[in-house]
């Protein structure tokens, strides 16, 4: 069995990357410990980096009741109905012989765009890469990519035809969401050119006060001349009044509604104002 250390360690140097595969490695491991101390080592492994409510919120949830084990199951059933049901409303949203720009990489917009013989325009976002993993998941399914610096962008939204810029998140607030360092210059890009942006994400993400993780600038520049400082957060808010449409288990959802459909569907992640 893997230690809790070595868990935190592959969380941090991003071995396990991505909002959902982090939640899910979190739960199997505390499947496997003592429900008496899942509290305490599910909030250490939850925060190892900040910006990711998915799992910070299946902590509140498996430690709401004793039954730790039948929570834990029903939260990773959460999380994979969840993504099922945004695939099949993302799919919904793309178009055969259109073309897409993504951004990072997001397991239900690969696996939406895979219902679609679209062109996928992917950048490789910086500084580690995660738009490789988009672009050869989509090439091995026999879908067009063609890869871009992160910088082409928006000279590119601004020169081609792209249908929909596709993006996933790390996390939602009620008027905005965090994902991907350069999301947020993106999307000002295409709501400036009338490009349609969908971010795809399961409302088990939300969490109105966001913490920006910043990394380390040896990934940025390894061996980087001393003095120079850095400003490396991996993530960045994009505001819902940018052209933002939600893909969530509950369907299409604009900005303005995403704390209803919170409520709605998961009324226990929205703390109750005591008086």
């Amino acid at each position: 069995m893997q230690t809790e250390d070595q868990l935190i360690a592959d969380i941090k140097n991003l071995k396990i990357q991505g909002a959902t595969n982090v939640a899910m490695a979190i739960l199997n491991f505390l499947s496997l410990a003592p429900t008496e101390l899942a509290k305490e080592i599910g909030e250490r492994l939850a925060y190892v980096r900040p910006t990711e409510p998915l799992a910070q919120n299946a902590i509140r949830y498996i430690c709401s009741s004793p039954d730790i084990k039948t929570n834990i199951a029903a939260y990773t059933s959460f999380i994979e109905n969840a993504k099922k049901s945004i695939i099949t409303h993302g799919a919904g949203v793309t178009h055969d012989g259109k073309t897409y720009l993504t951004h990072c990489h997001a397991s239900t917009v690969t696996s939406a765009l895979l219902a679609h013989k679209a062109h996928v325009i992917a950048t490789e976002t910086r500084p580690r890469f995660q738009g490789r993993t988009t672009a050869q998941e989509l090439l091995d399914a026999g879908i067009d990519v063609t890869m871009i610096v992160d910088s082409a962008a928006a000279s590119l939204i601004h020169d081609s035809h792209i249908a929909g810029m596709l993006v996933g998140a790390d996390l939602l607030t009620s008027n905005g969401f965090v994902n991907k360092i350069g999301t947020y210059g993106i999307a000002l890009a295409a709501q400036k050119h009338g490009v349609p942006i969908y971010c795809f994400s399961t409302l088990l993400k939300y969490g109105d006060n966001p913490v920006i993780e910043n990394r380390d600038p040896k990934e940025i520049w390894p061996d980087a001349p001393n003095k120079l400082k850095f400003y490396a957060p991996a993530f960045d808010f994009t505001p819902y009044d940018a052209g933002v449409t939600l893909i969530t288990e509950v369907g299409v959802v604009k900005g303005q509604d995403v704390l209803a459909a919170v409520k709605k569907e998961y009324p226990w992640l929205i703390p109750t104002k005591t008086i």
